[in-house]
């Protein structure tokens, strides 16, 4: 926050609170600046946020009490690993079987992203690798803009745009990703499916994949039967294009 709260020509205060609830402790970082965006003249936000939501219980990126300025409060505790519900985990490979190169799933707990199923094609090592990968924290990503729209979101990558060193755009040299948000039945986001084409692989999908997506998102993809309607219909857009 020291660096994205203000401009190089703004001066503004960062305060530090440090409390414990029950068997938590919470801290809280506060600012009056413009908010947590990409940094000026770099890539991104950089991995700060990222590494925080790998290790904190809970984690929430919120406006200030008048609606400026950004606080960020952190809960720091013991966190039970994640289990995807049957059925989510399998996404991955549905991905790469019918239009991706690598997917990945990250179930929703307490504001942050828990990574809990992964799959790159015809590469152990680099399934492996973004297994243990962090998920992106919120601000400013591509990903928890998914999360706050719905649906299937894609991005396509500018070659002119520099890539976060390290990430897994820059990892697995992806070309495109998509980012389906999967709801619970309440609406409320339960899960983030992830699927993306590497340099020299799957090409960007078409309008109507990204159409059958978003309607899979409202539904129960833990469940075999819906699973197995959208690979039909993902098959069938796949068909449609290659015949076009």
């Amino acid at each position: 926050m020291v660096v994205h709260a203000y401009t190089p020509e703004d001066q503004g205060q960062v305060e530090v609170r440090c409390y414990v609830d029950s068997e938590r402790l919470i801290i809280e970082v506060a600012d009056e600046g413009g908010g947590i965006g990409s940094r000026h003249g770099g890539p991104g936000i950089g991995h700060g946020l990222a590494m925080v939501g790998a290790v904190v219980q809970a984690l929430d990126v919120s406006p200030g009490p008048d609606g400026g300025g950004t606080v960020v409060t952190m809960a720091f505790g013991s966190v039970a690993a994640p289990a995807a519900p049957p059925g989510l985990e399998t996404l991955c490979a549905l991905a790469l079987e019918t239009v991706a190169d690598a997917s990945c799933v990250d179930l929703v707990q307490a504001g942050v992203l828990r990574r809990v199923a992964a799959e790159v094609a015809d590469d152990p090592a680099l399934s492996s690798w973004l297994r243990a990968a962090v998920p992106p924290a919120k601000p400013g990503t591509a990903t928890w803009s998914s999360l706050r729209k719905g649906g299937a979101n894609l991005v396509v990558h500018d070659p002119s745009v520099p890539r976060s060193p390290g990430g897994t755009g820059e990892r697995l040299n992806l070309t495109w990703w998509v980012s389906v948000a999967l709801e619970k039945p309440d609406g409320t986001p339960n899960a983030l499916w992830g699927f993306g084409g590497r340099a020299g692989g799957r090409p960007v999908p078409a309008e109507d994949v990204l159409r059958h997506l978003a309607e899979a998102a409202h539904g129960d993809l833990a469940q075999p039967a819906e699973r197995a309607i959208l690979r039909g219909r993902l098959v069938s857009a796949a068909a449609n294009a290659s015949r076009g």
